[in-house]
Parts: C-alpha cells; structure tokens; sequence
C-alpha cells in the first residue's frame, strides 16, 4: 500500500525544545538578538517544526529552494479557502491574495505582465536619472536643512519613506490630490498583515487601510478615466480599471515599506559609523557593496511563506504537499556555509548571490527601483550629512518578519 512519509514526529522534548526555539526567533527585534535566534534554530537543523505545523527553513540552499523551486506555492486565496476559514473578512489578506505576491500562475503571469514592462531595468536606469536621483536631492537635502535648523530630524519620517511614495507616485502619474504622506502611512500599515500571528489590532488597521487605499485608487482611476493623460495611470485605467487598482495596491503597499526599511538601514549604517559616509565620499561606487552588504545583514523582508504543492524533500529530509514552509531570509544570509564570518557586517566581501529580493517565479520586480534608490540615498546622505549620528537607538516595530525602523533620530555635530 502507497503511503506519504511524513518527517520524523518530534519528541515531547523536541517540540519543547523547539518552541523555545521558536518563541525566541519571534520575539526578537534588534538584528543582533536575531542573529543569536538564527544560530539557535541552525543549530536545531535546517526544518524547525513550529507549534502551528509549519517549518521554519533556515540554511541557504534550502531558502534558495523553497524560492524557486516550481512545487512551493504562496498562501493564495485557494489555499486560504480550504484551510483558512473567514479569511474573507480581513480585507488587507483579501487585497493581498489580488497582488501577484500572493498568486501562482496563470493568475501570477497574467496580474504581473503590467509591471514587467513598468519596472524593467532598462526603464529603471531612465527612471533613476529623470526621477529618482533629483527627487532623492530634494529629499535629503531638505532633510539636511532641518538637521541644521532644529539639531536633530527623523529620516525615517521626513526621507526613508516619502521617497519612495513620490518615486512611485511620479512614475505612475499618481494625482496630487492623494496626499503623499497619508499615502506612505497606510501602505506600511497594510502590508504589516504579513507579520506572522499579527495581532487583532494590527489586522483590524491593516485592514481599514487597504479599504482607505483601494477607494483612493478607485477614485484616482475613475478621474483618469473621465479625464485621460499621458501617464501610466491613464493607460491601466483605460486597459483594466479593475485590474489596476491592484497593480496600485502592489506598487505602494510592497514598494513603500521595503524600500523605506532599505533606506533606514542604509542612514543607520552610515552613522554607526561615519567611516562608510567618507568612502562614499570619496568613491561613490563604493555605495555599491555597501547597500549589498546591507541587504543580507537584515533584508527588509526577513521572511516567505510558502507551501509544498506536491510532495518533495527539503533540507535531507521529506516533506509532504500541503506543508506550509516560512524561508527565513535572515537566517539563510547568516548561513556560515555561504558566507565567511556571517556575524561581520563587511561591505568589501566578495559578492554573492543574495535571497532579499526572493528568487523564481516571485522575484521581485521593484528590485532595481529600490536598489537605484539606496544608491542615489547614500550617496546623498554622506554628501549631505558628514559626520552625523543617530541621537538615539533605533525605533522598531515588533515581529520578525519585516526590517521596519519606525523611528531614526538623526544629529549632526556640525549644527
């Protein structure tokens, strides 16, 4: 008789053992205590059975796998119907599972062909000069002036997030009418949904704003619509109006907080220390390594949940269709087998191939934008702000999924 084999049942000792593992990883915030939870479930193996009966997947190669190998699908809404019951009623999970971040083809190829052609990186490098690189100037520069003015300046409020808002908001022809702050502010509160076992209070606002962002596109789209231009938007609302909502929907609410958490990270860096600000000042391509370097140090997303559509082995190991999977992107660049002295931030490593922007079908499209934007900032901010540091440590929201500095106090001591 056929039979599926599962992996080994865990011991009670086992399961205690690993959902302190587990309890550990996840309470986590700063990337040193993250560092020590990655080492800790390394140890364990590369499959960590959780209490909820997923894995947590922690090397390398077993990462790389699970992002690109064809049998590991998203948490789609077919997924969701038969395993998540009322999972309709959160309205950020229902927004989510219409972005090609949470679907598999056809659904995937048809949702992600629009913005193929939007965020191609011949159009980025023509982005990057007509948009990115002056509204980067103005942002950190104005962010410099207030420095200056008033001692000290959030560059998580003031840069790390309106940047990318307006790149996108230019790009898409986004009107003026949708404030840009407001705008930033409700993408980063969507997309915590993600965190995993989001607390009610974080689902219940992730929810209202993406009924808050899904009625302003409407609106926007309807407006193009009535009253076309030659821009993108105008060209989605004429092809599908109800297909780009959700293209909107995928541009901000994962663009927006990923690349702001790439920009924090970046100000953070350089004022730990100002060594890095005066390389960039000297060798500008040196913003290169740096923003590589600071992609697997802490990616901005640290974690992709996947499930195995058929069965399949993992880590030596086999794993049975419909095991749901969470790739720790965090722990698979801490892995020693890949990387010499993970625990080093060293931005002259040899470089690698890194997981940030995920891998396969989901690659993510925004890669180059987001990285043209960390260069242009970098470079910015060391020509700007010599010398600056952080006034006080780092503000950041709980959860292990996501690389989200919430607050950067930053001083120079040339006010």
């Amino acid at each position: 008789m056929s039979h599926v084999m599962l992996p080994p049942k865990p011991t009670a000792l086992d399961a205690r053992s690993a959902a302190g593992l587990v309890r550990q990883w996840r309470r986590a915030v700063e990337p040193e205590a993250l560092a020590a939870a990655y080492d800790a479930l390394a140890a364990a193996g590369p499959l960590v059975p959780t209490p909820w009966g997923a894995f947590l997947v922690t090397g390398y190669e077993e990462c790389r796998q699970v992002l690109t190998g064809r049998e590991w699908l998203t948490l789609g809404a077919r997924w969701r119907d038969a395993h998540r019951p009322g999972w309709r009623e959160s309205a950020s999970t229902v927004g989510l599972c219409e972005t090609p971040l949470q679907q598999d083809p056809p659904e995937h190829t048809v949702r992600r062909r629009p913005l193929n052609a939007v965020l191609a990186p011949r159009v980025v490098r023509e982005a990057a000069e007509r948009l990115v690189e002056p509204l980067t100037e103005r942002h950190v520069g104005e962010f410099a002036a207030a420095v200056r003015r008033d001692g000290a300046a959030d560059v998580v409020a003031r840069v790390c997030r309106p940047l990318p808002t307006a790149v996108l908001a230019e790009m898409t022809g986004l009107p003026e009418w949708i404030d840009r702050g407001w705008l930033a502010a409700e993408s980063a509160a969507m997309v915590r949904v993600e965190e995993l076992a989001a607390p009610p209070s974080v689902v219940r606002r992730a929810d209202a704003a993406a009924l808050a962002l899904l009625d302003a596109y409407d609106r926007a789209l309807a407006e193009r619509l009535r009253h076309p231009a030659e821009d993108l938007l105008s060209r989605w609302a004429a092809e599908d109006p109800a297909g780009a909502r959700y293209l909107l929907l995928t541009l901000f609410s994962a663009g927006v907080p990923t690349t702001a958490a790439l920009l924090a990270g970046t100000a953070l860096a350089l004022t730990a220390d100002p060594a890095l600000a005066e390389r960039i000042r000297q060798d500008p391509g040196f913003a290169g390594p740096l923003t590589d370097e600071l992609l697997r140090w802490d990616p901005p997303g640290r974690v992709v949940t996947r499930v195995t559509g058929a069965d399949t082995e993992l880590g030596g190991r086999p794993v049975p269709a419909g095991r749901v999977v969470h790739a720790l992107i965090g722990a698979a660049h801490r892995d020693p087998e890949r990387f010499a002295a993970p625990h080093v931030f060293d931005p002259d490593r040899p470089a690698q191939r890194l997981l940030a922007f995920g891998g396969g079908l989901h690659y993510c499209l925004g890669s180059h934008l987001a990285r043209a934007q960390a260069l242009a900032f970098a470079r910015a901010f060391a020509r700007e702000l010599p010398g600056a540091r952080a006034a006080a440590p780092p503000v950041r929201h709980a959860g292990p999924s996501m690389a989200d500095i919430a607050r950067l106090t930053i001083h120079s001591p040339l006010t």
